[in-house]
Formats: structure tokens, sequence, C-alpha cells
């Protein structure tokens, strides 16, 4: 591929903050890998959103937003806004209640890209701490079970009734094999 008109980068750590919680901070670059001279604007958005999650309910106790580079001056004004998102739970209905506090103009776009993909990310990485902190696995089946609400529904794998809950009935239990996960039928023999 020649050298792309845009790129846009997001990526995302979760780490322990507090023992029952996590940071979640995300980042979004907009930049245009063409151009060398500074009036071309190399870099469009630099942008960093930081949550604290609690793990219990997945409730978010802080957001801290920073603009690094963005094109106005006035850009960072909107981050207060994004105080909204305190007592909010990340999970079914997170978009739309993001959506009612900050769509429009009543945010920037950039960060609810980085609030929106906020969920899934907060979902994999709480399973993630939950391994970290068990390396035995014991109990995982439980574990699991009270993860499940929140992968239901959320695509082919995990619809209800379907072959991520016939694994797990099946005796499959996540971390314990390869990836990819063989199909159900390898655990029902």
């Amino acid at each position: 591929m020649e050298t792309p008109h845009h790129r846009r980068t997001i990526t995302f750590d979760v780490a322990g903050s507090e023992p029952d919680a996590v940071e979640v901070r995300g980042r979004l670059v907009d930049e245009r890998p063409w151009a060398e001279r500074p009036q071309d604007l190399p870099v469009v958005h630099d942008l960093e959103l930081a949550a604290v999650v609690s793990l219990a309910d997945f409730t978010v106790r802080s957001v801290e937003i920073r603009f690094h580079t963005y094109p106005h001056s006035e850009c960072p004004q909107i981050a207060q806004a994004y105080q909204q998102l305190v007592g909010v739970r990340v999970g079914r209905g997170w978009t739309r209640a993001m959506r009612e506090r900050l769509g429009g103009p009543a945010g920037c776009t950039h960060l609810r890209e980085l609030a929106r993909a906020m969920a899934p990310v907060l979902v994999q990485a709480a399973f993630s701490a939950r391994v970290r902190a068990n390396p035995s696995r014991e109990g995982d089946e439980d574990r699991l079970r009270t993860v499940l609400p929140f992968l239901s529904g959320t695509c082919h794998i995990w619809a209800p009734g379907g072959v991520g809950e016939q694994k797990l009935d099946a005796g499959w239990v996540p971390g314990t094999t390869a990836y990819p996960v063989p199909p159900v039928e390898d655990f029902l023999d």
C-alpha cells in the first residue's frame, strides 16, 4: 500500500487502580502520514479518555479527559461534559446512555468513539484480571457465569443458546484450551 491519506489509531490499556477497580485509558490519534510540513498538520487529533471503573458492577467512578493535539483552541472546553459518565454502568445500554448525555454538540465525536469502544475492552480486561489473579483457575466456572450476562447476545458465539454457552454447558473452562477453542462437538465426547 502506498502512503495512506489518513491513519486513525485507537489504543486501550487497562490496569488495576484500586483493589476493586480498574483504570481504562483509551487514546485516539488521527494522523496524516504523508504530511511533512507543520502546516499540513501531521497529527490532527491526539485525545485521551481515562476512567476508573468498579469491577463489581462496572460503574464509572471517575473520568479524566486529556487533549494533547486538537484542531481548535476551544476543543478542550468539552472535557468537563464527560463527568456526566460518572455513575453510569458500562454494559448494556452504555452506548445509549452516553449518546443521551454527550451526543451531537453536547460532546466530541472522537471522545464518544473512545467511550463507546471502552465497553468491550472493559469486559475483556475484567476477565483477564480474574485469570491473572487466579492462575490455578479454581472457581473459574462460577466466575464465568457472572460474566456471561455481559457476553450474551454480543456476537454469534455468545448468542443465547449459542456455541459459547453450549461449550460451557459441555464442560469447557475458558483459559484451559488453546485458541481457537475447538468446536462444541469436541466437548461432547
